[in-house]
């Protein structure tokens, strides 16, 4: 009863998922995304202050203290206290376009958040590939282990027969060494990448449910038609509308913003008045002219550089692409070629192998076998992983 009780908890707390439903899970979870939806949100704020006027200034002021009797104000008409307050208004169309780059600039960050999304999804999907080839791995060397171990049995048996064997069984017992060895390795890397799983997932204990198999890979037209689905590529828009923004909004800055002031004055011993001044500043040194040719060139550079991306994304795709191919094609070449060429030759010893006359042939084709079951799963693996960057060149996480 308590290996059953022992045998549900064990289930529960090692409940096994798609790699879809980790990817789920994690971008509702992963803190480095949280961070950006904080920043996002602070845009919000941002964009809601950008409609905003510059602050009204209030200047206080006292006039005329006679240093003789600083308190008395009855002495003169020049001495008065006074309220000033002063307001910049925005020239039109500076506050459309402050909120429109403003704008722009929380449309890098929507941009820099897909990014994050599409990455985690990418890494999760490559360290469950890489997991699963590793509990491959280990699976086929217990597999090895276990004919290795058959294998000596037979060289002891016929130890007595064949003066040869011992040294057989010698050599049988070091691939089983080697076995040990190789097993122990990867059970060390399993487990780093199980902990690097837990952390991309934000959740102990995960289990990947899915087969380790691949299909046909799609067309490469396929990924080239997406390309422009890559938030990466969107930033570098982004940031191009952000520069075209900012340039427009240097444009306006040479209309300098008028100020109005408005100021009340109290006199004690005569009647008090009020004053109104309106001016605004002189460009007369032509800095925003300046200005708004850095803003000019500044786009065009962003642009160049949103253009630039591009050509590189569709070069990176067309790389990944022939890699993923070469990877397809190795394990079409060992699945289909070299695996049953070496069982034929498994059944053309396989009757001396049986009367003990060529063990140590067979212990050379498990070798070779092995080697070449690992090469495959080797090859599995790699286009599995390429293929999930190139979703993420795409900008998919499903």
């Amino acid at each position: 009863m308590r290996v059953f009780l022992l045998t549900l908890v064990s289930a529960g707390l090692l409940q096994a998922q798609s790699i879809n439903q980790l990817i789920d899970y994690s971008l509702k979870k992963h803190p480095s995304l949280l961070t950006i939806q904080h920043r996002l949100s602070a845009m919000d704020d941002r964009i809601t202050k950008s409609r905003n006027w510059s602050n009204p200034e209030l200047v206080l002021n006292i006039n005329d203290i006679q240093f003789d009797d600083p308190t008395d104000r009855t002495l003169e008409p020049m001495q008065y206290q006074a309220i000033n307050v002063r307001q910049r208004f925005p020239w039109f169309g500076k506050i459309d376009a402050r909120e429109h780059f403003t704008r722009a600039q929380k449309n890098v960050i929507l941009d820099s958040y897909d990014i994050a999304k599409v990455k985690l999804a990418e890494e999760i999907r490559s360290t469950s590939y890489t997991i699963l080839e590793i509990k491959e791995r280990i699976r086929i060397v217990r597999q090895y282990e276990k004919l290795t171990k058959q294998n000596i049995s037979l060289y002891d048996a016929y130890t007595a027969t064949d003066k040869m064997s011992h040294s057989n069984s010698m050599a049988a017992e070091l691939m089983l060494s080697r076995l040990h060895i190789r097993k122990e390795r990867y059970k060390a890397v399993l487990k780093s990448q199980e902990a690097k799983l837990a952390y991309l997932v934000q959740k102990k204990n995960t289990v990947v449910s899915d087969r380790f198999r691949i299909n046909k890979p799609r067309s490469l037209g396929y990924y080239l038609s997406h390309l422009g689905n890559n938030p990466a590529y969107h930033r570098t828009v982004s940031q191009t509308r952000v520069a075209n923004a900012n340039r427009e909004m240097q444009a306006l800055e040479v209309n300098p913003d008028p100020f109005v002031q408005v100021g009340y004055f109290n006199r004690q011993e005569h009647p008090d008045y009020a004053s109104i001044s309106v001016g605004f500043s002189l460009p007369v040194y032509g800095s925003e002219k300046l200005e708004t040719e850095a803003a000019r060139k500044d786009a065009l550079a962003a642009q160049s550089a949103s253009l630039d991306y591009r050509d590189a994304l569709e070069s990176e795709i067309r790389i990944n692409y022939a890699k993923m191919k070469e990877a397809y094609s190795i394990y079409g070449i060992i699945q289909n070629d070299s695996l049953p060429k070496l069982q034929h030759m498994f059944e053309l010893n396989e009757a001396s192998i049986e009367s003990g006359e060529d063990l140590f042939t067979y212990t050379s084709l498990l070798e070779q076998k092995l080697d070449l079951v690992e090469e495959r799963t080797v090859a599995k693996a790699e286009y599995l992983r390429i293929k999930a960057k190139l979703k993420s060149l795409i900008g998919e996480t499903k």
